[in-house]
């Protein structure tokens, strides 16, 4: 079998979509499948701005041709609709890495509640033209794949598309297994607090920061690490009290194969998130085992249960987050405990186990379009 991947992200095996394909790609790889990626950097006529963002639907399209050399095309996201009209070519699987509705609806809420500025452009592309265009590759795709269950019955019930499944990411074989050492925290000793991920609105930003910085100023024993934010200590010192910003560490960058080193000696993560496709950092954090505080949202919802390997709590809510961490402060027995369960949760995700479940729904939509074929011309002889 062979099979095209294609995304518009630009090649960065430490950012999220891009790092996720070549994982996937990688994982396939091992099973026996042939495997070409393509991202924005292969296919963009542009910069890999805006411009290249808004045609690359076209620009996949009008490479028609070399596309009929695969079995099958896995495109990210809404960019194959263009394609899907064109005759001859191969199955075409809709891969989501997050609904983009969902994400659009987070942050009508956010503008709504005055946390967040949407200029007009956002409303004519990405939370307008955007939306109609994954909606119609969804539509028109052989096969959607999605990432969590929510996004499921969306993809059923609004969309109109039964032909999905979800496929859960998984953790690199360097993530497995770690030897996390003893977890348990003694009474008097320092807690620290991740928090991975951009520091962006849609991670729930708003709300974490304004928990922390009340928990920094009542906690003088509790530190906090920002781990790939893309911005700068300054900017996000901005967010907390002065007093306080000497236990807050960032990191704005990071290579993804240093994260069990960066999260050696902490012990909770911090994952705030309004929108999420599943929490890949979730559950890397779980694998070194940190004890996951998460809002009970799309993602994080099908991958832990609240007391038994994490502490769920409501969006938007800093009360509830202030409350969860004071918890975990006072009962290091609970803390201990969420920590091993998150550990040994974060083991069942694996590449491996991804790249089958998706192996197999690959050879079901080629199966579906040979039997498409083959009615096609019992009804042309007849």
């Amino acid at each position: 079998m062979k099979i095209a991947m294609i995304s518009n992200a630009d090649y960065n095996i430490n950012s999220g979509v891009a790092g996720t394909r070549v994982a996937i790609a990688e994982a396939l790889r091992k099973l026996g499948v042939e495997v070409d990626l393509y991202f924005m950097d292969d296919l963009k006529l542009f910069r890999g701005a805006l411009l290249d963002r808004v045609i690359f639907p076209w620009n996949v399209a009008a490479r028609s041709r070399q596309w009929r050399s695969y079995d099958l095309l896995d495109i990210a996201s809404g960019d194959s609709w263009v394609l899907s009209y064109l005759r001859n070519r191969p199955p075409i699987i809709f891969s989501s890495h997050g609904l983009e509705h969902m994400a659009k609806a987070e942050r009508l809420e956010e503008r709504r509640r005055g946390n967040l500025h949407l200029s007009w452009k956002y409303f004519i592309y990405w939370g307008g033209f955007r939306i109609w265009e994954v909606s119609q590759s969804i539509r028109r795709s052989n096969y959607c794949i999605v990432l969590n269950a929510e996004d499921k019955r969306f993809v059923e019930e609004q969309l109109g598309q039964s032909r999905v499944s979800v496929v859960a990411n998984g953790l690199p074989d360097y993530m497995l297994g770690l030897p996390v050492g003893n977890l348990e925290a003694t009474e008097d000793e320092v807690i620290r607090i991740a928090h991975i991920g951009s520091f962006i609105e849609r991670k729930g930003i708003h709300y974490s920061t304004q928990a922390l910085a009340r928990l920094l100023e009542r906690n003088d024993r509790l530190e906090v690490t920002f781990v790939g934010t893309g911005k700068n200590e300054r900017q996000v010192h901005a967010c907390f009290p002065e007093a306080v910003r000497h236990r807050g560490r960032v990191i704005a960058h990071y290579e993804h194969r240093l994260l069990p080193e960066l999260m050696r000696g902490h012990h909770i993560n911090l994952f705030a998130t309004l929108s999420e496709g599943f929490g890949k950092t979730l559950i890397e954090a779980m694998a070194c085992g940190l004890a996951p505080i998460t809002t009970d949202t799309a993602g994080p919802r099908d991958i832990v249960r609240d007391r038994h390997d994490a502490l769920v709590v409501p969006k938007r809510d800093v009360e509830a987050i202030i409350a969860a961490v004071e918890l975990l402060l006072k009962d290091r027995e609970l803390l201990t405990r969420l920590r091993v369960n998150a550990y040994q949760t974060a083991q069942r995700y694996t590449w491996e186990d991804a790249a089958r479940s998706r192996l197999e729904i690959y050879r079901q939509a080629l199966a579906m379009r040979a039997e498409h074929v083959q009615r096609k011309v019992k009804v042309d002889i007849s």
